[in-house]
């Protein structure tokens, strides 16, 4: 009786109180009318953008308040901040952009709606992206593209596939950019304007920076035919341009860069019209020397510092240093300092390492070697760098196959135990096979390796063929054929026949020192020497001073093969056309620096004819190529002097 009237109390008691809560339930309902009209109100006013973006963004918080405070799972929430997202990019806001897109995020993984996930793992993305954090830009792009793939929107999987491949481009992993690029093509429809636009120009680009000009320009090309911005179409030519101009196809460059001139819309944007005028002007300059196109580049340069355009205003400083090179030199070096600055300013490690170079170039003082130890330091934190970002990479990759095997697992906890030996028993199997795969993979690799070294080998083996048979042909053929003339059709005498033969033995041993095989290694400074005493003779004494000290056998071997190489090089050029008597070569070396210096009592040369040699031109791209320095001085009638600095 006692647990029956308990009973009927709980139930009197939940009765009035569920009569008392409906009552206020539809006071409720009455009272939120204003609030949701309200809402709406803000959120009209939130999307106006005649009030600006500051004033949006504060009826934007209004609208968001309301709406959580009325309707707390309303849709209106997610629109409200997919919009404040927008609005703190627009302000620049990006680390309120990035806080509230993973609001955002958060909201959909609640409600499990695996599109909005998807969509908002590219959103954050992109706020990453803008906002200089391109791991986390990557790892998000990857996530989203992971998603759609799942649900099969091959779009959005593209769309995806081409951020990260530019994300790769900008972190130099060209290999990995092109890949990922010609995934994204695969799910890509023709239709999608934008990123197939988007997806060449990052193909392009990648091209480009490897010094494949001819390829960039083919996808330049494809990406102007398909693009539909105006303003994009002109960047694109402005690129294929430039591209021309690597490739010293000067006509097509000047043309196009004309051509872009005179449209009106590059001439009402000016950092588009100071990057034009630029551009053409010193392309000019590099198809003629003599093409007056001073006004054109300090025109550029005055629009560059109008508009603080601190990237323009770099290359600016950059072409003309170039062009005061060789009209005056102290201002190729100011423009050369200046460029410099502003590179250390923008913080870009690639643009110091050119305006250093230009430095090392132009100035005379014992600055020289301050410049070149600087850019060692910045060429070695930059390969740092780049081998830090390929292997940030490699662990985003492997992190997010990580985290979404992890999500697997837990969908197959209940298994049973049968199914559990059987996958096991299975995983054995893949990883016997893969095991086997790798092995058979090394072998193929390393197949490929020595045949792709043989042929390298067998090119070489070529090109050296190529060039005995010409100096054979060009030099010992052309003396034999007049000693024969000298036999067959005059009356010299037996003496005068022997020197000239003697002079073509001479002639066929320097070809054989010319292309024999490099000694590296312990006996390397013998074998140097050897070859360096080989231009002695009567009519010019050699003499080399401190080779011994320097300790050359210590340093890597293909450092020893250019430095040999360099040195028969000066050689050649001394015994063809110095018309010396004397040559000394003195090396010398402090801590981890060594420098070598030539001089000669020669003929010497003026500045025209030493640009013109080909023989010099190599002896500077061997020594770049060990990141040292070279210069040459030489006046007419003066002799000829060679400087070489370079790191042990």
């Amino acid at each position: 009786m006692k647990y029956l009237k308990i009973t009927f109390l709980f139930f009197g008691i939940f009765g009035l109180t569920h009569f008392t809560s409906c009552s206020k339930k539809e006071k409720i309902e009455i009272s939120k009318k204003p609030l949701l009209d309200s809402v709406d109100i803000y959120i009209q006013k939130m999307r106006d953008p005649a009030l600006g973006d500051s004033i949006c963004l504060n009826y934007a918080n209004k609208a968001l308040k309301l709406a959580k405070k009325n309707t707390p799972n309303s849709k209106n929430i997610d629109e409200i901040l997919i919009h404040k997202s927008s609005l703190f990019g627009n302000l620049k806001q990006l680390d309120s952009a990035i806080a509230n897109s993973k609001e955002l995020l958060r909201s959909s993984i609640a409600k499990n709606d695996s599109v909005a996930i998807g969509n908002n793992f590219s959103r954050l993305a992109y706020y990453y992206s803008i906002n200089f954090k391109k791991d986390s830009a990557f790892l998000f792009y990857n996530l989203s593209k992971e998603i759609h793939l799942n649900l099969g929107d091959k779009s959005k999987v593209g769309e995806n596939l081409v951020q990260m491949a530019i994300i790769q481009s900008d972190f130099g992993d060209y290999y990995g950019s092109d890949e990922t690029s010609i995934q994204a093509l695969k799910y890509l429809d023709k239709n999608n304007i934008q990123y197939l636009t988007s997806v060449y120009n990052c193909i392009a680009i990648s091209a480009k920076k490897q010094n494949d000009y001819s390829e960039a320009i083919y996808w330049y090309d494809k990406a102007f035919n398909i693009s539909a911005n105006d303003i994009e179409k002109i960047a694109i030519q402005n690129n294929m341009a430039n591209a021309f101009r690597s490739l010293k196809d000067y006509d097509n460059s000047i043309n196009l860069l004309n051509k872009l001139l005179g449209n009106p819309l590059s001439n009402n944007i000016p950092k588009t019209k100071a990057r034009i005028l630029d551009n053409l002007a010193y392309t000019k300059w590099l198809a003629n020397e003599n093409e007056n196109v001073h006004d054109d580049l300090l025109s550029a340069l005055t629009i560059r510092l109008e508009e603080n355009d601190l990237y323009g205003l770099n290359a600016s400083y950059a072409h003309l240093s170039d062009y005061y090179k060789q009209k005056n030199q102290k201002i190729a070096l100011e423009y050369a300092i200046k460029m410099y600055n502003i590179a250390s300013h923008q913080k870009s490690p690639q643009d110091q390492l050119e305006a250093l170079q230009k430095l090392i170039d132009l100035e005379n003082s014992n600055k020289t070697k301050k410049y070149y130890i600087r850019y060692v330091r910045i060429s070695d934190s930059l390969k740092d760098a780049d081998q830090n970002a390929l292997n940030k990479f490699a662990k985003l990759k492997y992190d997010s196959k990580k985290n979404r095997d992890e999500n697997l697992q837990l969908k197959i906890t209940s298994a049973k135990k049968e199914l559990e030996l059987e996958k096991e028993k299975n995983r054995n199997i893949i990883t016997g096979v893969s095991e086997s795969s790798i092995v058979i993979a090394l072998l193929i690799f390393g197949y490929y390796r020595k045949q792709k070294h043989k042929q390298e080998k067998l090119q070489e083996i070529y090109k050296t063929e190529i060039r005995i048979a010409k100096k054979i042909h060009d030099e010992v053929a052309n003396d034999m054929y007049n000693i024969m003339n000298k036999i067959q059709y005059t009356t010299n005498s037996a003496t005068q026949i022997l020197d000239d033969l003697d002079k073509v033995y001479l002639q066929t041993r320097n070809i054989s020192h010319e292309n024999n095989t490099i000694e590296t290694g312990i006996n390397f400074e013998k074998f140097l020497k050897n070859m360096l005493s080989g231009f002695n003779n009567e009519h010019c004494k050699i003499f080399i001073k401190n080779l011994q000290e320097t300790k050359l056998h210590r340093i890597e071997k293909h450092k020893q093969i250019i430095i040999y190489r360099v040195l028969q090089e000066l050689m050649v050029n001394m015994k063809k056309h110095s018309e010396a008597n004397l040559v000394v070569i003195s090396f010398s070396d402090d801590k981890n620096y060594c420098t070598i210096k030539y001089s000669d009592n020669g003929i010497g040369n003026n500045r025209e004819e030493l640009t013109l040699r080909n023989g010099l031109k190599n002896v500077e791209n061997r020594i770049k190529a060990i990141n040292g320095t070279v210069t040459f001085e030489t006046t007419l009638n003066k002799g000829f002097k060679v400087s070489i600095f370079f790191k042990k």
